[in-house]
Order: structure tokens, then C-alpha cells, then sequence
């Protein structure tokens, strides 16, 4: 009795969590055209995120674009198609949006979102499209066990049929053929070797009938899927999402270059660098990782709504959500890197950068948004109609309400760890103000 009490209080918890998450409009995914040193070739789609549940997927094509070059031929790239459910690690918060392909009410909250993706696809440019998933146990076309048997849909590459009417792609299962030969060059073990997987989606499959894929090949484009399991580790999976595209760019002739070697230690490494940062309004960087929660009031701009505050990264999956506490989420894919307990402010831009002594050097010129890393001490000097907050640095014999911190010598020794920013407790925030208004932050590290 009470297990099936606790099960109940986890489905209730659950339940709550997936009503709030469905208070978030749906967000705007983004599209990236890769730079190319020849245009002369191919064009392709990549996509992925479509649920939001499947991060091998859309952690991979966020490799992709950090990582890879095109040497020759275009590539359009949408990492996430849904945004919203990815943010929080759920199927579809709207039901599942590759399911809403056929027949959809324009009241589907969703509506707009699979109108665009539609756009993306039926552009003349589009030659070919490439759609990434992870999927459930093991693939295999006849019945081995629970986990290896043809319902399951992990490390499978997938077709509609086997061709259409159209050139130069439209062999489906030749195209295919070479993905999984390709992919099957690099396998770890030989439980995930993949297989053709062709669902004859017109004459057996009336769901498949409502997905991406067959939209775009019922409207002449060639498309194909590519399924990595979710019982691997993501490092895993991500692993063979990049040999599957590698596969498909050699299949439709994309020549490509990537500065790592690929390896599932080596994508760990690239997911999870600890130099990843995020900027907001370009006013405050963030480390991605190792970030204490929560942040205290935390500077963020007023009446602005959240998915309208400017965020920039080199890495294509961050974001930042709002909590059904009030508190803000920073979101790297559904990961939460950290929670902010905002401090609404007017935002100002007219302080680009201070000068700051490092260790007693010669000062240096730190934009607004700087991560600067020091040994012992920093020095900042004024800036005239601003003033500094070393946030952890209490002044001696300083009872004013509003610290004014410039030009005074901080120690490492005069910071309370307590209120440093990141698990190691070494990294503080500096905050600058203009009268009431919000300037901007720069971040001190002491290092060892």
C-alpha cells in the first residue's frame, strides 16, 4: 500500500510538472546555414529535437555546428524543433509534434511551429533532409528479446520506402544502405549494429503516416531518419548520430572536415567543457557548468519577457526558463545548469568596459560580460558616475547601503566563499550600477 502511495505522490509530481511546463508558449526553433568554401554541391536539411526527450540527437547536431566544416555543398541545420519541450526534457508538452504532420487545428498551440517546419522543407534549395531521433532498446527484424525485436527503434537507420520519383535522391534504401554501412565502421560492440529500417510507411504504418519524413518524401523530398538508442550513455549516442551524418554527407557527395577525433571520450570532453559560457544581454557571463544554485538576486532585465532577453553562446542549446517558483532555470539542452532568484532591474549599456589590475599588474580594459581569472588580488578603477559591488567583499568599518568598491585592493582572503558563484568557490561577481540601473557584471576567478 504504501509503495503504490509513493507511486501516486511521483505520478502527482509529475502530472504538476508537465501543467506548468504547458504554461510556456511554444519557442521559435532557430535555423543555421553552415559557411561553406564551396556552394557548388549538395543542399541538405539536419534536423533534430523534435521531442524534446531525445538528447543524443540534438546534442549532436550542436557538435556539428561548433565543430564541423563544410568543404563543399550547403547545409542548413535546425538543432532543436521544439525548443520548449527540450528545455524540459519532455516527449512533447503539446503531445508530439512529430505526430502533427497530417492533419493539424490551427488551435494546436503547435500550429505555427510545424507551418515553419514545413516551410524549411518544401524550399527548392532543400535537396535532401536528414531528421535524428533516439529511440527506445534495439532495432532488429525479427524477435530476439524484449530489448532486440522490430518495435523497438534504437540504432536503426529508416525509410518511408524504398525510392521516389525524384533526382538525384530519391533511392531511399541505396542512400540509406550507406549510412548504416558507414556507421557500422565505428561500432563500440556489436549490440548496436545498425539495420535498414524501411517502415512502408503508405501501406503499414497510419502514425508513421502523420510524421515528418513522410510529409517531406509525399512532397518529393527525399528523407531520412536516424535512430540512436537511449540505453546508451549520451556520449554514446551522440557518437552515432555524427557517424550517421559523416554517412549521409558522403552518400549525397557534402564534403566536411571536423577538428576532433571522433570518439565517444572525446564528446564527453566537448559536452561537457568546463570553458562553455553564456551571455546574457551582453552584459553578464556565466560559466555553463559547475554554477552554485541558487544565485541570488540576480540582476535580469525588467518588463522584459524571458525568451526576449538576448542570450548568446557558442554552444546551441542553452536557454533559459521560467519556474513555476518564480525562479529562473538555465537550461543547457534538458539538463538545469542552475537556478537564478532574479533581481529586476533596468538594464544599462553605457559602460562598455572598466580597467581592472590583476595581481598588481598594469591595468587591463575588461568589457562588460568578462570572465577574468587572478592568483591573490584585484584593483578596479573608477569610472566616473558608476559604482562597484564586489558581491562578497565587505568593506571594514562600511555600513553603506550601496557599496561603492572601486578603486580598493580585494584580496582572495577578504571574499566570503559563501557567496561565490561556482561549486569550487572561486569564481565572484563584480556588479556595476549607474544610479538605480544595472550596468553590467565582470566575473573574477582566483586561481590556484
Amino acid at each position: 500500500m504504501r509503495l503504490g502511495l509513493w507511486r501516486v505522490g511521483l505520478w502527482i509530481i509529475a502530472l504538476c510538472g508537465a501543467m506548468w511546463a504547458a504554461k510556456i508558449a511554444p519557442i521559435d526553433f532557430k535555423v543555421y546555414d553552415m559557411p561553406t568554401k564551396d556552394s557548388q554541391g549538395p543542399s541538405v536539411l539536419i534536423m533534430s529535437g523534435i521531442q524534446g526527450d531525445e538528447p543524443g540527437a540534438y546534442n549532436a547536431t550542436n557538435l556539428l555546428l561548433q565543430y564541423y566544416t563544410i568543404k563543399k555543398g550547403n547545409v542548413r541545420v535546425i538543432p532543436v524543433l521544439s525548443p520548449h519541450s527540450m528545455f524540459y526534457n519532455n516527449r512533447g508538452i503539446y503531445g508530439d509534434l512529430n505526430r502533427k504532420f497530417a492533419t493539424l487545428s490551427e488551435q494546436d498551440p503547435e500550429y505555427h511551429t510545424i507551418q515553419k517546419i514545413k516551410e524549411q522543407i518544401l524550399r527548392p534549395d532543400v535537396q535532401a533532409i536528414f531528421h535524428m531521433h533516439d529511440g527506445s532498446g534495439f532495432y532488429r527484424d525479427t524477435y530476439i528479446s524484449d530489448m532486440l525485436n522490430p518495435r523497438r527503434w534504437g540504432n536503426c537507420s529508416i525509410i518511408d520506402q524504398d525510392s521516389i520519383n525524384v533526382s538525384p535522391y530519391g533511392n531511399l534504401k541505396e542512400i540509406i544502405a550507406k549510412v548504416v554501412t558507414h556507421t557500422n565502421t565505428g561500432l563500440l560492440q556489436p549490440l548496436h549494429t545498425y539495420h535498414i529500417r524501411n517502415t512502408q510507411t503508405a501501406a503499414k504504418d497510419k502514425e508513421m503516416q502523420k510524421s515528418l519524413t513522410f510529409f517531406a518524401i509525399t512532397h518529393n523530398k527525399p528523407a531520412f531518419a536516424h535512430e540512436a538508442s537511449k540505453t546508451l550513455p549520451l556520449k554514446e549516442k551522440a557518437y552515432y548520430h555524427l557517424l550517421g551524418i559523416e554517412g549521409f554527407f558522403q552518400a549525397v557527395g557534402i564534403e566536411y572536415e571536423r577538428n576532433f577525433t571522433l570518439t565517444p571520450q572525446t564528446l564527453a570532453k566537448l559536452i561537457n567543457d568546463p570553458e562553455l559560457t553564456f551571455t546574457i544581454d551582453s552584459l553578464i557571463t556565466l560559466p555553463v557548468l559547475n554554477l552554485k544554485s541558487p544565485l541570488n538576486f540576480f540582476p535580469m532585465p525588467k518588463n522584459t519577457p524571458l525568451q526576449e532577453v538576448r542570450l548568446d553562446s557558442k554552444n546551441y542549446i542553452m536557454g533559459l526558463m521560467q519556474r513555476e517558483d518564480s525562479t529562473i532555470g538555465i537550461k543547457y539542452g534538458g539538463r538545469t545548469m542552475g537556478i537564478l532568484k532574479p533581481l529586476y532591474l533596468a538594464f544599462d549599456h553605457t559602460l562598455p568596459s572598466v580597467r581592472v589590475r590583476l595581481d598588481g599588474k598594469e591595468a587591463i580594459e575588461a568589457k562588460m560580460g568578462a570572465i577574468l581569472k587572478t592568483k591573490q588580488s584585484f584593483f578596479i578603477e573608477s569610472a566616473e558616475g558608476y559604482r562597484a559591488n564586489v558581491i562578497g567583499f565587505v568593506k571594514p568599518g562600511d555600513t553603506s547601503p550601496k557599496p561603492q568598491e572601486f578603486d580598493t585592493l580585494i584580496q582572495k582572503h577578504n571574499m566570503y566563499k559563501k557567496f561565490a558563484i561556482d561549486k569550487n568557490e572561486r569564481m565572484y561577481r563584480v556588479e556595476f550600477y549607474k544610479d538605480e540601473a544595472f550596468a553590467g557584471m565582470i566575473i573574477i576567478e582566483f586561481i590556484p
